[in-house]
């Protein structure tokens, strides 16, 4: 296996109750214990893996957190960090800027009432305040937004909105039908999401700002500005790593592939790719004979199609060819 990148969901706890959420209710109330994960960290180096994400739930409730980040520091990887900064402080900036640390801030809307809805009342505020500490300590950092039902009509605005408060570049995804959004039916058709990355097509390209699209590699086959950039699945050079120590097909799935809590990394990363699962994956490709963007696309989100479908082997239902839609 050739993985760069580990996706580490610390915990499942966090400040907010977004109704998008696919960790908070997930049978992960165990944790690897610090000294394992400090052990993992040094694995990580071994196996010249280049990078650790910090995830969560909200990482920055997790105590551990900021030694996790100087042992990875100290070893010389990169590392970024995925946040709400609801909770950042003048402290905690100093330190993400001294430790060199990447962030990526979720971002659900442009203006208050759209914020809100995804983010609870009142937040909207503490937002632009940690966003002026950001900036002020010139930490690097991207926008997340997730395209919901009750915010896709703001992703145009988004791009504009990102671009002036200084972001890096603005990421986009689709909320999967997992989780939280599966209880609360937020998650919009691929019709929906098809019309709105056009429109968000169209603002990047009149800001010359950039805008990433994540897990959505269908996209790919679509006329898009030069500036909307179609990101790969990433499942064949990162791992997602649960707080229980499980090594999962997709953060959004419970399908653990291997463990790390009583195996070592280069253990465990040797019985996912003999994994049944992994193995089919390495073949999606195949599902979409003729298409132009197969080898890339892979056929789609294997996580949507086992949610949507019940089978992984089928391609991504939100594919515009899939569904005839071009």
């Amino acid at each position: 296996m050739f993985i760069t990148n580990i996706i580490w969901i610390l915990d499942i706890r966090c400040n907010l109750n977004c109704p998008h959420c696919y960790v908070h209710r997930r049978n992960w109330e165990r944790r690897i214990s610090k000294k394992r994960a400090l052990k993992l960290i040094e694995e990580v180096k071994e196996l010249s893996i280049k990078s650790i994400d910090f995830t969560g739930g909200e990482p920055l409730l997790i105590e551990d957190l900021f030694e996790y980040i100087e042992k990875a520091r100290s070893l010389g990887l990169e590392v970024s960090l995925n946040s709400n900064v609801l909770l950042l402080t003048r402290e905690i900036a100093k330190f993400l800027k001294d430790n060199n640390v990447y962030l990526y801030v979720s971002i659900d809307g442009s203006n208050r009432e759209t914020f809100e809805k995804m983010r609870g009342r009142g937040n909207f505020d503490k937002l632009l305040n940690s966003i002026d500490l950001i900036n002020e300590f010139a930490i690097p950092y991207s926008i997340i937004f997730s395209i919901s039902s009750l915010n896709y009509y703001d992703a145009k605005n988004m791009v504009k909105f990102a671009k002036n408060i200084g972001a890096k570049d603005l990421c986009m995804i689709p909320v999967i039908p997992s989780g939280e959004a599966k209880n609360t039916g937020i998650y919009i058709d691929s019709k929906i999401l098809i019309d709105t990355i056009r429109e968000v097509s169209y603002e990047a390209e009149k800001e010359e700002y950039p805008v990433i699209l994540w897990c959505v590699p269908f996209m790919k086959s679509m006329k898009l500005s030069n500036y909307v950039i179609v990101d790969e699945c990433h499942v064949f050079d990162c791992i997602d790593l649960a707080p229980t120590g499980d090594i999962m097909l997709c953060d959004v799935l419970d399908m653990p592939l291997s463990e790390i809590r009583t195996k070592s990394l280069s253990e465990a990363l040797r019985e996912v790719e003999r994994n049944g699962f992994y193995k089919l994956l390495k073949e999606r490709y195949k599902l979409c004979f003729g298409c132009g963007v197969a080898e890339f696309c892979k056929g789609g989100c294997y996580a949507r199609s086992y949610i949507v479908e019940r089978d992984i082997s089928k391609p991504d239902p939100y594919c515009p060819k899939v569904l005839s839609f071009l």
